[in-house]
């Protein structure tokens, strides 16, 4: 497989469509999500699951604004929805923390209550099922025997990975061992 760096083109989705489809507040700080960010969530949450090489076609057509009539569908109905929810998760930490010169410092207001680090973990961990339940989703669109036939690319490559190491990880009643 030859590699191509997408990572110099643009994200597939934007911080307000992230707000609008996955942030509970509409007038959220569109600067908390920047494209490192986004650009996160797609290659570790994106990538694997389409192939490599499914995801390059994608990223280099929507950043040509030449997406193919079967790939501007699973952007507009599939993939947008599920990479916004993955972006949040990956966002929550540097929402929730601010980085400063003078240390890490939790981000409250005089109207908010800070929120325990359990209740903090129960909604990551909210999110993440939302949004693998949007990955799944698409996964099951991408699969179906007539609509395969319209996404060749990940139709020679679903199930080829470049990751390596994902398959040592378990998770076990809450406890991820390595």
């Amino acid at each position: 497989m030859a590699y191509t760096n997408v990572n110099n083109l643009g994200t597939l989705i934007t911080p307000a469509e992230v707000i609008a489809t996955a942030m509970t507040n509409q007038t959220f700080d569109t600067a908390l999500i920047t494209s490192s960010i986004i650009k996160i969530a797609e290659i570790t949450h994106i990538e694997k699951p389409l192939s490599r090489e499914f995801y390059e076609e994608l990223v280099t057509q929507h950043d040509g604004g030449a997406l193919t009539v079967a790939n501007q569908t699973l952007m507009d109905d599939y993939l947008h929805r599920c990479l916004a929810w993955f972006v949040k998760l990956e966002a929550m930490n540097e929402i929730h923390n601010n980085v400063t010169s003078s240390g890490v410092m939790t981000n409250i207001d005089d109207y908010s209550v800070k929120v325990s680090p359990a209740e903090f973990n129960m909604m990551k961990q909210d999110v993440d099922r939302k949004a693998n339940i949007f990955l799944q989703d698409m996964l099951d669109y991408l699969n179906d025997t007539v609509n395969i036939q319209s996404y060749a690319t990940y139709e020679a490559n679903a199930g080829n990975s470049s990751i390596i190491g994902d398959d040592t990880t378990n998770k076990k009643g809450g406890i991820i061992f390595y």
